[in-house]
């Protein structure tokens, strides 16, 4: 199926099902078909209309008799009013030669052909949940009694419920009262009809009417039972009915009896030419009897048409399973034909065999197989009869045997002499015996799994042949032996094909996947000819054996059906023997395969391609193309657009991609048709297949229609003439139904009209017309744009279509308004000039609305017509919907005739609302190393906005940037380093910015605060007591530029002394300690120095570098003296300075801290600041001593500091000698004599100078020097 989506149902909100109501419908109204066309063709009009007059079912409507034919003299009922609403046609897919039906088919009927392979009701289903507006469901599919074929889904009475959910979907997606009509045979006929119909009504909530009879040939288009009302028409026309040469009956097989009601045997005996004879369900129907087949059938066992059997007949080895009577054409499909069995019947004696002529299927008629597969059947002929006559005896042929336990030939009579005995019956796979003298001689042995003996008489006698065995490995057959002769010519044993005998009346043709395999056939033996002593008679031929197909008639089979012939088996007779001196009867030929006796033979049959054609889109309007796709039965060639008939449109050329099976163009319809029944027909006979077979006949598209019509409409007013206070009917006809017309398609001069509609279902629309006020204007139309409205197949209207013309005369003075100027910005007026269709008096600013400004006095210099004033917008306002508007009431023409309503001008925009902007500083506390994202976010979009409108504290910004069309900006700011502040602003200059309608900002806009400390903490340290000594300690104070964390003496580097652990008691800001100098230290410069790096401010920034206290001096060293004489070597007369040095300048220094040993010092003084004092000592006098010291005492001074001098300080060692020197000399050898000398030592009190040998006498002798 091909349909578009796009759903619009009509519904019908909660509606409770009325039980439906089984009624006989009378015949001459509705449903017949020459009475359906006339109501068909009245009723089109209406046949799209929207379901907006549905009816509502009732349960009290009268139920007429169920007897299916009314009163031939009745009073006709009214003909009902149809539902609004289209009609759409299912076509199953057995329907057979379906086009030819639907040619005629009424205009806007939507044909749905329903695809084999799938569910059709799930199909139904589908289309009607995508198409708006179905009223009428026409099903036309084949049937019986409760039943209905749709795709590959058998819908019956028995099933009916378990699709409910389906079938109420389908009820559910139709119009409010909309109708099913079932064209199908006996759908309705009986208890079971009446209850699948009833069934159906309930399920879908619609009323369903059906045949209780036969429809198409040989029977009525007439649906004799329906429930409720049936409004819809027949949709089919008389002619394609009444010319229809097909019935749409399909008779189902429900159970796999021999037998029976529901049986295949009672399908076949109540179908009719033409019917299709299926099955409810796969199944192995069990036959104990052959069925014949008498009449033009199809038995269709390929339930879902995928070319694979779904039903086995089975003739259980009991009985040969089809025959097919001569003149009959029959269409066997998707069947296994198997375990056939005919066991034949010995010959009498002196009379040859009847053959076996198929297990499977005996052909007289017209018969097809396709997708059909004939297996293991089987077939044996009886021996035949001994030759004799006369009153001699002769012996008879042994029965055929069987198969599978089953059947068994009888066995022939012996004779014709007296006293013979009668053939035997054959069972259970086993033929009977051949009569004879007695039960031993003469008659020929019945078939087994082997062949039979042939019959043996006394020793002048001629015995019957053999039967023949015949086996594939799997099944085995034996054929009758031959009865033994005397003199006559032997009996021919019986002929057997297990599979198939077409006679010489029977056309086979054996197409699609069929295969004929695993048949087997046995011949019998011939019957003995004249015996020894008798005459020459020559002994009887034997049986052919034939394992698939014996030919007679005519056989086509395709090469590949022939390939496929496997696992056949055959086997012949012997000959029976003549002993008079004749000659012995032959064993003809067995074949496995095909015999042809003398037939038409094809084992390469082609059979002319088939085609279907598919329009994809059976449904087309203007502008719209479809693909068609002609689809053959094989590859082809010849194929060209010469050999197809294209209805009401063009084909591309068509071509194929897969080798020539599958041919594709693209249909283009004619313009300006409307043609609902519409084929492209392929003349078959154009092209062949690749063995050069051509094809036969025509084949039709599936059906298209085509709607390629634009709508047109007619315009007509009533009142052609109008004043005030009147209005006028407008009637817009079109020549069909159209959808899509609103008033927004019209174009209405000097007037309105309300709102047209419809009544008829789209094809007359009205609406009332009023002239607009104060009109004087004799040339006026109403103009239809027809591009607006669509027909029902969505075809567009093409250019205009006018009203006739009409005149107004509603004079009352108008004005029109026009604000010249209507994009105003800050600074800007407009001039407003108010013009009147004609001079006015009494105008006044009074009578004018002014939006969002002030407008200076009208006035008129040209007689009152034409007004003119300033307009001056407010400030602050952005508005883009403005209107100056005029109390028409409030001027008059010359005439006093006052106007009325009022008059807007045209729009005007005002903008003089200048552009504002917020600024966001993200991160608004800032420290070293940190950014901030900055987004200037503008009140609307704003153009010239530069980094120079913007005044930033305390840092920089990148360049700003828009990416949304200038409403907001962005940049990052980079604080400065080195700045501790907390109240910082960015500053946008408004005035350097714009907005679109270039109205520049006003002032300035701050940001959001942020504060910034790039700043480092920095600190003093304050040592306080700047001088210290002995004893002293100092407060040390060391104040951060702001609170600092992580502070401790670790960070500081203390000169000459130690500190205690740093503290603040203010929040980190100030830190104080105390200072202890160290000992003996004299230093005037020491620092406390600060590692800056170790503390950080609040905002985490580190310090940098150090920090140094304020110079600190520390004296903790005692003053000490070195005491120096400057002669350290005193005699007497001689005196020496005396030099007392500090270490440092003292004070309170006087002889008194002094001892002076040998000696008197003069006052000790100072003359560099008390560091250095002198004196001069005076030895006494007559001293002599060598060891002599000034010794001072350090107590007694004190450092500038206040450090007194501890212990005492001693001068170096100073000898005194005021007494003269005295001396004594030793010789040490005070006796000498010649040659020694002696030592002589002089020893002086003291030291002496000056002293020389001149300075002795030596007596007697010399002194060497001293």
């Amino acid at each position: 199926m091909w349909w578009s989506n796009g759903k619009s149902r009509v519904t019908e909100g909660a509606r409770a099902l009325a039980s439906p109501m089984i009624m006989s419908l009378e015949p001459r109204m509705l449903f017949d078909g020459a009475v359906a066309a006339t109501v068909a063709d009245t009723a089109q009009a209406d046949s799209h209309s929207t379901a907006d007059a549905a009816k509502t079912p009732t349960a009290d409507q009268p139920v007429a008799s169920k007897d299916t034919h009314g009163q031939a003299d009745a009073t006709p009922a009214p003909a009902p009013v149809a539902v609004p609403g289209q009609s759409v046609v299912f076509v199953d897919s057995r329907v057979k030669d379906a086009d030819s039906l639907l040619k005629g088919v009424a205009p806007g009927t939507q044909v749905v052909q329903l695809d084999a392979s799938k569910d059709g009701l799930q199909q139904i289903a589908a289309y009607l949940d995508t198409h708006q507006g179905i009223s009428s469901v026409q099903i036309i599919a084949h049937g019986n009694a409760g039943d209905l074929w749709l795709g590959n889904n058998y819908l019956s009475a028995d099933n009916v419920a378990a699709r409910s959910a389906v079938l109420a979907e389908i009820g559910k997606d139709m119009n409010v009262g909309g109708d099913i009509l079932i064209y199908g045979c006996y759908t309705a006929e009986g208890e079971r009809g009446l209850s699948f119909v009833d069934s159906l009504a309930q399920l879908t909530g619609r009323d369903v009417a059906a045949s209780s009879n036969r429809t198409g040939i040989g029977g009525d288009w007439n649906l004799e039972i329906a429930t409720g009302n049936i409004e819809s028409a027949n949709v089919l026309s008389t002619t394609a009915m009444s010319e229809y040469q097909w019935g749409l009956a399909t008779w189902t097989a429900t159970n796999n009896a021999n037998t029976g009601v529901g049986s295949l045997r009672a399908a076949i005996a109540s179908s009719q030419n033409g019917d299709i004879v299926t099955f409810s369900t796969g199944m192995t129907v069990q036959l104990t009897s052959e069925l014949l087949i008498n009449k033009n059938i199809t038995v269709d066992g390929d339930l879902n048409n995928d070319g694979v059997a779904d039903v086995i007949l089975d003739g259980q080895y009991r009985t040969r399973v089809i025959e097919v009577s001569s003149g009959s054409i029959v269409t066997l499909d998707g069947l296994v034909i198997t375990r056939g069995l005919v066991s034949g019947t010995g010959g009498n004696g002196g009379y040859g065999a009847t053959g076996s002529m198929a297990g499977g299927i005996f052909n007289a008629g017209i018969l097809t197989l396709n997708n059909v597969s004939v297996t293991s059947n089987g077939a044996s002929g009886g021996g035949g009869g001994g030759g004799v006559t006369g009153a001699f005896y002769g012996g008879g042929g042994g029965g055929g045997g069987g198969l599978g336990g089953q059947g068994g030939g009888h066995g022939g009579s012996s004779g014709p002499g007296t006293g013979t005995l009668g053939g035997q019956a054959g069972s259970g796979g086993v033929g009977g015996y051949g009569g004879g003298y007695d039960a031993t001689h003469m008659g020929g042995r019945g078939g087994t799994t082997t062949g039979g003996a042939g019959g043996v008489g006394v020793s002048y006698y001629s015995n019957g042949g053999n039967g023949s065995t015949a086996t594939n490995g799997t099944i085995s057959i034996g054929g009758g032996g031959g009865g033994a002769g005397w003199d006559k010519v032997g009996g021919a044993g019986g002929n057997a094909v297990g599979g198939i005998y077409n006679a010489s009346t029977g056309t086979l043709t054996i197409v699609g996947t069929s295969t004929i395999s695993n048949n087997i056939g046995a011949g019998g033996g011939g019957g003995g000819g004249g015996g020894q002593g008798s005459n020459a008679s020559n002994g009887g031929i034997g049986g052919r054996g034939v394992g698939a197909i014996w030919n007679k008639g005519t056989l086509l089979i395709t090469a590949a059906n022939f390939a496929a012939l496997a696992g056949n088996a055959a086997a012949s007779g012997a000959g029976g023997t003549a002993q008079g001196g004749g000659s012995p009867g032959t064993s003809p030929t067995a074949v496995a395969t095909i015999y042809n006796d003398g037939g038409i033979l094809n084992t390469a049959y082609s059979p002319p391609p088939t085609a279907t054609i598919v329009v994809a889109d059976t449904t087309l309007s203007i502008g719209e193309t479809s693909l068609v796709t002609i689809t053959f039965s094989e590859a082809v060639t010849g194929l060209t657009n010469a050999d197809l008939t294209i209805a009401n449109g063009t084909l591309t050329s068509v071509s194929s991609g897969d080798g020539g099976i599958t041919w594709t163009a693209t249909f283009t319809p004619s313009a300006s048709i409307s043609d609902t029944t519409n084929v492209i027909t392929l003349d078959n006979t154009g092209v062949i297949n690749i063995l050069g077979t051509a094809g036969v006949g025509t084949t039709n598209s599936n059906n298209y229609t085509v709607d390629t019509v634009r709508p047109t409409a007619t315009i007509v007013f009533t009142d052609t003439a109008l004043r005030i206070g009147e209005t006028s009917l407008v009637t817009i006809t079109f020549d069909g139904a159209v959808t899509g017309l609103t008033n927004a398609d019209l174009t209405i001069a000097n007037g309105t009209l309300t709102s047209v509609s419809s009544a008829d279902g789209g094809i007359t629309w009205t609406g009332t017309f009023t002239p607009s006020a104060s009109i004087t204007d004799t040339t006026n139309l109403i103009t239809l744009d027809n591009t607006g409205v669509n027909d029902l197949a969505g075809n567009a209207g093409s250019g205009t279509t006018d009203s006739n013309n009409y005149a107004i005369d509603t004079v009352r003075p108008t004005a029109t308004i026009v604000v010249s100027d209507n994009a105003l910005k800050i600074g800007e007026t407009s001039l407003v000039t108010i013009t009147f269709s004609e001079a006015v008096s009494g105008f006044t600013n009074a009578d004018l609305t002014i939006a969002n400004g002030t407008l200076s006095a009208v006035s008129s210099s040209d007689g009152g017509i034409t007004w003119t004033a300033t307009f001056t917008p407010s400030a602050s306002t952005n508005d883009a919907t403005n209107l100056i508007t005029l109390n028409n009431t409030g001027v008059s023409d010359l005439a006093g005739n006052a106007g009325s309503g009022t008059t807007d001008s045209n729009n005007y925009a005002i903008d003089t609302v200048r552009p504002t902007a917020t600024i966001v500083v993200t991160d608004n506390a800032l420290k070293i190393g940190e950014t901030s994202l900055v987004t200037i976010t503008f009140s609307e979009a704003v153009s010239g906005f530069t980094n120079a409108d913007l005044t930033i504290a305390n840092g920089t910004l990148s360049a700003v940037s828009s990416s949304d069309g200038g409403i907001t900006w962005t940049a990052t700011f980079t604080p400065t380093a080195s700045i501790t502040d907390t109240t910082n602003l960015i500053t946008l200059d408004n005035t350097g910015v714009s907005d679109l309608s270039g109205n520049a900002g006003s002032g300035t806009t701050d940001s959001n605060n942020y504060a910034i400390d790039t700043v480092r903490p920095t600190a003093t340290i304050v040592v306080t007591d700047t001088a210290l000594r002995i004893g002293e300690t100092s407060l040390v104070t060391i104040t951060f530029s702001e609170a600092v964390s992580g502070f401790t003496n670790a960070d500081l580097t203390i000169a000459n002394g130690t500190l205690s652990a740093v503290s603040s008691a203010d929040g980190g800001i100030t830190w104080t300690a105390t200072f202890t100098p160290s000992a003996s230290i004299n230093d005037t410069t020491n620092l406390v120095t600060l590692d800056n790096t170790g503390v950080a401010d609040l905002a985490g920034n580190a310090g940098s570098g150090t920090t140094d206290s304020n110079n600190y001096a520390i004296d903790t060293v005692r003053p000490t003296a070195t005491i120096v004489l400057a002669d350290s070597s005193l005699t007497q007369g001689e005196t020496s300075l005396v030099t007392i040095t500090f270490s440092e300048a003292v004070s309170g220094f006087t002889n008194a801290d002094l001892s002076i040993a040998n000696g008197t010092l003069s006052a000790v003084s100072s003359s560099d600041g008390g560091i250095t004092w002198t004196a001069t000592f005076t030895p006494t006098a007559g001293i002599n001593d060598a060891t002599n010291v000034i010794t001072l005492a350090n107590t007694g001074v004190a450092d500038i500091a206040g450090n007194t001098g501890s212990g005492t300080s001693s001068s170096g060692n100073y000898a005194i000698d005021t007494a003269p020197p005295t001396a004594t000399i030793v010789v040490a050898d005070n006796a000498l004599k010649i040659g020694e000398t002696s030592l002589v030592t002089i020893t002086f009190s003291q030291a002496v100078s000056g002293f020389t040998n001149a300075d002795l006498t030596i007596a007697n002798g010399t002194l060497s020097a001293v």
